[in-house]
């Protein structure tokens, strides 16, 4: 039942992908060739002129037992060879063996094996992948030799062992690495500016890798996007542009406010990575006090860190300091101890509360 969903929620968001772009303005078509033989490559544009996916029509031989049966297919791909989804005729439907047609569990279970560019049937070739000696069962996840067949049961149909490898070869073999040059020769400011805001996180991580060079400057114009990634539902695209962006960026008051504002509405995972981050940074005295009183909206985990922060920074305003040194005799022992350790350090603390400091108690 649960693959059956999957199925229609996959289907349904393709046919509103293609209708998204039904009023498309112009393809290009590529003669490539794989293994000796020529096919064509269709780069689909949407209305505006920019490249939206590249699709192949599949003319193949499936051979089983000495008998050969066609399969028709049109696969898709994104922009950097990422495979997307297929497409069968209804005239001429994917069949097991036996010419079962295949099922709407089959189908999803097919764009699952698919979509894993990872699968274990890119380690085997098919005469190592099939028992010899079986007899009328080539096509049978029953064919698979001994030594292979708990291993590789679950990435194939049952039926359709010979499609099912035959199908994943051609949506990961050579027709990727093609589809990712061609898109280079038409790499643009326009075309990243449209991978930096997708919803698609191969896009985002390949034109981050185009606009941040190795000390973390971002290419004139893409600011603004790489930024804007730091609040985005892509809590790995925003780990990355945090983890390589040049801090030179938060330097004014200003990104520094903005920064904390992002911290705020950031998953517990981002505000980890934001904190190691910040504590490199010297921050402006109303920044340091919106870290102070923040402190108590944190884990215990986050406490510390933040504590980490606030001891990092030369300078603390008076505000802040007498804030921090209220915690020592708050009822929480552990949150005390953590400002003792971590405060105790701190030049300006031990001057102006040295007794305090002294006098405490864990």
């Amino acid at each position: 039942m649960i693959s059956m969903l999957r199925y229609g929620l996959s289907l349904l968001m393709s046919c509103v992908w293609l209708a998204s772009v039904q009023a498309q303005s112009a393809r290009e078509s590529y003669t490539l060739t794989e293994q000796g033989e020529t096919y064509e490559l269709v780069l689909v544009f949407d209305a505006g002129k920019q490249p939206v996916y590249y699709f192949r029509d599949v003319f193949t031989p499936v051979c089983l037992d000495n008998v050969c049966k066609p399969v028709r297919i049109k696969l898709f791909w994104d922009l950097l060879g990422n495979y997307l989804r297929y497409e069968v005729p209804k005239a001429e439907p994917l069949t097991k063996l036996d010419h079962k047609e295949f099922t709407r569990e089959d189908h999803s279970k097919l764009q699952e094996i698919l979509s894993n560019e990872n699968s274990l049937l890119k380690d085997f070739k098919m005469e190592d992948l099939v028992d010899s000696t079986s007899q009328g069962l080539s096509d049978s996840v029953d064919a698979i030799t001994g030594a292979t067949k708990n291993t590789v049961k679950g990435e194939v149909i049952e039926g359709a062992l010979y499609t099912c490898y035959t199908l994943w070869h051609l949506a990961h073999g050579t027709t990727p690495g093609e589809i990712l040059k061609i898109t280079q020769s038409k790499l643009n400011d326009a075309l990243l500016h449209h991978f930096l805001r997708s919803d698609n996180y191969h896009y985002v991580y390949f034109a981050l890798g185009e606009v941040m060079d190795t000390e973390g400057l971002v290419r004139a114009g893409f600011l603004t996007d790489v930024l804007t990634l730091l609040e985005s539902d892509n809590v790995f695209a925003a780990r990355r542009v945090w983890e390589r962006i040049n801090l030179s960026y938060f330097a004014t008051d200003k990104m520094q406010e903005q920064l904390w504002h992002v911290f705020d509405r950031s998953p517990y995972t981002q505000q980890v990575a934001m904190l190691k981050k910040i504590s490199e940074l010297s921050l402006d005295s109303a920044v340091v006090l919106q870290i102070v009183d923040y402190l108590p909206q944190l884990n215990q985990a986050l406490f510390k860190q933040a504590l980490s922060v606030l001891a990092s920074q030369e300078t603390l305003s008076k505000a802040a300091q007498e804030k921090l040194m209220a915690y020592l005799t708050a009822p929480d022992k552990e949150r005390a101890r953590a400002v003792y350790e971590v405060m105790k350090q701190h030049k300006q603390i031990r001057e102006n509360f040295n007794e305090q400091l002294r006098t405490y108690k864990p």
